[in-house]
């Protein structure tokens, strides 16, 4: 079947027989189906660009939306990458000061324990020099008199 177009219907000729349609009622009507199949067609035009136009749109919005996916993604990815090492670090960061601070421990330690021995090593001069003292005391006082 072919595709009849407006002026298809607008030079179509038909016989002339006795008994027939009036010519002029034909001419009309022919007339006026061109011309709503002339505006149907134009119609039909505008709406197959519009609709070609919107396939366009929604292409580049589908575009647009596959970008933003793969970027929200990577984005994520980054993320997710950024607290994983953060974590590493804080965890590292962590295990560093606890072993500073049981070193520093350590040395308090130490540094109470030589404390503790200087002072025993300072009083037991100091009460050797008290005995050396009083053995002078005792020696250097009269006969008979008791030392203090």
């Amino acid at each position: 079947m072919t595709d009849t177009t407006p002026n298809d219907i607008v030079n179509k000729a038909f016989r002339v027989t006795f008994r027939g349609y009036a010519p002029q009622e034909v001419d009309d009507f022919l007339q006026n189906v061109s011309d709503s199949l002339f505006h149907a067609l134009e119609e039909n035009r505008r709406l197959k660009s519009q609709l070609d136009e919107q396939r366009g749109r929604v292409q580049q919005y589908q575009e647009t939306e596959s970008l933003m996916t793969n970027a929200l993604l990577l984005a994520q990815r980054t993320a997710d990458d950024l607290r994983h090492q953060a974590h590493q670090e804080a965890d590292l960061l962590r295990r560093e000061a606890q072993q500073l601070i049981r070193a520093e421990y350590a040395t308090l330690d130490d540094l109470r324990q030589t404390r503790q021995r200087v002072i025993a090593e300072i009083r037991a001069v100091l009460q050797s020099h008290l005995l050396l003292l009083d053995a002078q005391a005792q020696q250097a006082a009269p006969p008979g008199s008791e030392a203090r």
